[in-house]
């Protein structure tokens, strides 16, 4: 510690390090463009009944403020849309034995009621104070759910009647109380625990109490789903089907029934399993196609007709619900409304699009291309647009997935893709090409910085759920060969990237996967030799900066870069630190970072949500706007473009144009 001292107090020593930087009315147009991107992303459905008590499906499409659809099951018409004031999206949504259907909303972690008799809505607050994500709905006796939180993995109970009842936290480390599942039988709870491992926990719903029950032998990730039918307790661990005796707690071996074999897990997609009926539960197996378990034989089975097996052609179910008409419904995919009905009699499939409401996506990401076209990518959805600033015209294109970063050399633009640790090659016009994914092989599932150079793609990741140690991958553009090189910082994320001449220059954060407490104290710059593989040196430009998440070259030779909220300059010869400048106090995390060169001179940036100005003679800072972007991006005539949330807005749902005078 006492040496930590020291050493901030040195730095401090020798820079410039300016307490407060100027702000000042923009010298120059900024455009709010408005929301470019409109996209439908559901994460679950759930099929109850309407005000008339007819079949409805209901979903909450992922938007600012976003909206509880209700759908008719046989018309297949929108119905109405219910605001949730404060939603951003919903992971969890369950009809509760009354009728209520519920909804567990992010990211401010509320729990909503809606009552399709009166048509109203109840904001129920937060069923746990300081809770970002709601989870895993499920619906016990007498009109009460249950559910689970992130970041604190709380499991709690809401009681018409009676209020909430927070059960605890099921462990000091895991975050994730990613699914819950009721047993009416013995009257207690199961939640399952996600990231970095899957465990299960049982609560007596009454005492509260709660056990561990984890079967000797599970591995995996978590569980990303739990379903309750006929005495057996099904999940969902990393996409394979597990199962346990409800009673004992007991794994149970299952049936493949097509195959004649036996084994613990059945490959499984989507979320969960339907609740039972006749015996069985159904769910999406593999390759989508409609699969059955008995619970009475413990025996999978693919559904067929004719000797073929039936295949959701939408996509994996998201959502069951058996209709008054004795067919299952579902929700299938996340992004178009995908719709099916199944007749477990005859294995008759009918596939239809809801038409749940579109509405403006979130944005992720933006990048001005070498033709004057500025690309925007939505978070969550993936989908992509183009704008073009010359007729105010914005094109939808195609869904490359959520981009982290990207980079056009040539015509050819790079995309960091998460999930997976995916990057992807496309020249717009044309189709999309993965060159590679980190996720299994590597544990690297966010390519959070992504340079081409001379024939060599460079990518910085950040490591997978609950994993500490990022990776810089080199990908030779020309033979494909690919070289992962991981914790070149020990237990950090590699944030930021950039070439001085022929040495790559990297930054990087002290946070590794989602659901992780960091290891390392502070971030640090290093220097890495293209032509050995090797890390060259590691500096400390900003003492206890928690992420260094921007780098560029100056036109002085020396390295520019935002560690946190402050600004540095660095030598890359001399390895000293020229200045630093404080935009703002606090720290941001590995992605919070964007600095652009302008051809008047000046350096911008944006992080912490602020546009500011920098002064190359003598780093001073100037504040532009103090609030609402996200990532910065420089169009070919000069102009800079941004995401912004409109004021009161949680999301950065709009693209904006910044032009200095």
């Amino acid at each position: 510690m006492r040496r930590r001292i020291l050493a901030v107090l040195a730095a401090l020593a020798a820079v410039l390090l300016p307490a407060v930087p100027a702000h000042a009315a923009p010298p120059g147009t900024f455009t709010d463009l408005g929301a470019k991107v409109t996209g439908l992303t559901i994460m679950q459905g759930v099929l109850g009944k309407d005000a008339a008590g007819n079949d409805a499906l209901y979903a909450v499409p992922a938007g600012e403020n976003a909206a509880l659809n209700v759908v008719d099951a046989r018309s297949h018409t929108l119905e109405k849309t219910v605001p949730l004031p404060g939603a951003s999206g919903a992971w969890a949504i369950t009809v509760a034995s009354d009728g209520t259907v519920y909804v567990g909303s992010y990211s401010n972690a509320h729990l909503y009621a809606y009552h399709p008799a009166s048509g109203a809505v109840d904001d129920l607050g937060q069923p746990v104070a300081g809770e970002q994500f709601l989870y895993g709905l499920t619906a016990g006796d007498d009109g009460v759910v249950y559910g689970g939180t992130y970041p604190h993995a709380h499991a709690f109970r809401y009681d018409p009647a009676a209020g909430y009842t927070d059960y605890g936290s099921l462990d000091p480390v895991q975050q994730y109380a990613r699914s819950a599942a009721y047993d009416p039988v013995d009257k207690v709870l199961y939640v399952g625990l996600a990231t970095p491992k899957a465990r299960l926990f049982r609560i007596d719903v009454t005492t509260g109490a709660h056990t561990e029950v984890t079967p000797a032998g599970l591995t995996g990730n978590g569980f990303s789903d739990l379903n309750y039918a006929n005495g057996i307790l099904f999940g969902n661990v990393d996409s394979k089907l597990v199962t346990f005796d409800a009673a004992t707690g007991t794994q149970l071996s299952i049936v493949d029934g097509d195959a004649g074999t036996t084994a613990t897990t059945y490959g499984m997609t989507g979320r969960g399993v339907s609740p039972g009926r006749d015996g069985k539960v159904w769910f999406t197996a593999a390759g989508n196609v409609i699969a059955s378990y008995d619970t009475a034989t413990h025996t999978a089975r693919k559904a067929t007709v004719n000797g073929s097996p039936v295949v959701s052609g939408r996509g994996a179910g998201i959502g069951y619900g058996w209709g008054s008409d004795g067919l299952l419904y579902a929700l299938a995919g996340n992004y178009s409304g995908g719709t099916f009905s199944f007749d477990p009699a005859t294995g008759k499939l009918t596939s239809w699009t809801s038409p749940f409401a579109y509405v403006p996506a979130p944005l992720a990401d933006v990048l001005a291309g070498p033709d004057g076209t500025v690309w925007l990518s939505a978070f969550l959805n993936g989908q992509t647009a183009a704008y073009d600033p010359a007729t105010g015209v914005t094109t939808q294109s195609v869904r490359l997935g959520q981009v982290e970063d990207w980079a056009f050399d040539g015509d050819t633009l790079y995309a960091g893709i998460y999930p997976y640790g995916k990057v992807t090659a496309w020249q717009p016009g044309g189709t999309a090409k993965d060159l590679f994914s980190l996720e299994d092989s590597d544990q690297q599932n966010r390519p959070v910085a992504v340079v081409p150079h001379d024939g060599t793609l460079y990518v910085g990741t950040t490591p997978g759920y609950g994993v500490h140690g990022g990776a810089l991958t080199t990908y030779d553009l020309g033979s494909g060969a690919l070289s992962v090189h991981r914790n070149v910082v020990q237990d950090q994320t590699v944030a930021a990237l950039a070439f001085d001449g022929g040495t790559l220059w990297g930054g990087s954060s002290i946070d590794g996967g989602q659901g992780t407490t960091p290891i390392a104290e502070e971030a640090v710059l290093f220097s890495w030799d293209p032509s050995t593989g090797q890390k060259t040196g590691t500096y400390t430009p900003v003492p206890g900066a928690r992420s260094i998440n921007a780098l560029t070259v100056g036109p002085d030779g020396r390295l520019w870069g935002l560690a946190d909220g402050t600004l540095f300059v660095f030598d890359p010869h001399t390895h000293a630190v020229k200045r630093t400048t404080r935009i703002f106090p606090g720290t941001t995390g590995a992605q919070d970072g964007a600095l652009v060169w302008h051809p008047d001179g000046n350096l911008y940036g944006v992080t912490g949500g602020r546009l500011f100005r920098i002064d190359p003679h003598n780093a001073e800072a100037t504040v532009l706007r103090d609030h609402g972007l996200l990532r910065l991006t420089l169009g070919a005539d000069g102009t800079m473009y941004t995401l912004l949330a409109p004021d009161g807005y949680t999301n950065q749902t709009d693209l904006a144009s910044y032009r200095p005078h």
